[in-house]
């Protein structure tokens, strides 16, 4: 007598965490604290950062859970929104208020990972640590913060943003401005050789550079934020900005970034032309 079941299931994809070797004295930069900022009252979204998690399950039945941790290693309820998919019923996330955080549990370190049986498959990783500091101009200075909506499908994750309410925001040492105005000039010459305006147009962009950094933040910006958002908002807090106004600038990436190594050290510098995602800054000849 045969015994044997046949079951057929999907092929899935396992998260694939990776764990750095300790080839130098330092720590691996895996385990490098990002920094978060959040205000206890003020409700500016520039202000208190996001961080959104995900995984794509398998099988209906497959089990997966986000928890946090404070720096005692004490697991504390999650704070924020369950992320919906509407069109992809295997994905799953939640959005990490740090708003929320801090007013429940205040400033410190936290730990954010993943637990999950897939495919029959149980294994965990920690997305990240996290040092969540009270929103201020000095605890802000010298920093860039990039928020992203994402409303579409992702290959490389094999989900499905579409219509969804995820979000993330990565905040890192760099620079955001220096607009470049790319004005676009359409003149005409009349019958009494006087040159009269058509349309004038303000194409802007702005530079992003990043201080040095680690690979954990080259890795969201390039392979997550730039690569998947549908909404794009960066905000600058340096004190030498031409302008102060930089906040939650819409935009959207006008090129390939550019990544830059130095040899002998392991941080990389990125690069990068945003361009605005409105285009209204024009003006154009309306005389009847």
């Amino acid at each position: 007598m045969d015994y044997r079941n046949k079951k057929n299931i999907d092929v899935v994809r396992l998260p694939q965490p990776f764990v750095e070797e300790k080839r130098l004295k330092c720590a691996p930069c895996s385990t490098c604290k990002q920094l978060v900022l959040a205000h206890p009252s003020e409700n500016d979204t520039y202000k208190n950062d996001k961080k959104g998690v995900f995984l794509k399950k398998g099988l209906d039945s497959d089990v997966v859970t986000f928890t946090m941790e404070d720096d005692d290693g004490n697991t504390i309820a999650n704070l924020g929104d369950v992320a919906t998919f509407p069109n992809d019923d295997l994905a799953v996330g939640f959005v990490y208020d740090w708003q929320q955080i801090y007013n429940t549990h205040g400033h410190g370190c936290y730990k954010i990972k993943v637990n999950f049986t897939i495919g029959g498959i149980t294994g965990d990783y920690t997305v990240g640590t996290y040092t969540l500091k009270k929103y201020s101009i000095q605890n802000a200075r010298y920093t860039v913060r990039v928020l992203s909506k994402f409303n579409s499908a992702s290959l490389k994750y094999n989900v499905d943003f579409t219509d969804s309410n995820f979000e993330d925001s990565v905040r890192f040492f760099g620079f955001f401005g220096n607009r470049q105005p790319n004005t676009e000039i359409n003149q005409l010459i009349n019958k009494g050789r006087i040159s009269d305006k058509v349309t004038r147009e303000n194409l802007n962009t702005y530079t992003l550079r990043t201080d040095p950094i680690n690979v954990c933040y080259t890795k969201q910006l390039l392979e997550l934020h730039l690569l998947h958002e549908d909404e794009l908002f960066i905000s600058d807090h340096n004190a030498s900005n031409h302008s102060y106004n930089l906040f939650d600038l819409k935009v959207v990436l006008e090129e390939s970034a550019e990544v830059v190594y130095t040899d002998g050290d392991r941080k990389a510098k990125i690069n990068a032309t945003f361009s605005d995602r409105i285009k209204i800054n024009k003006s154009y000849y309306n005389k009847k």
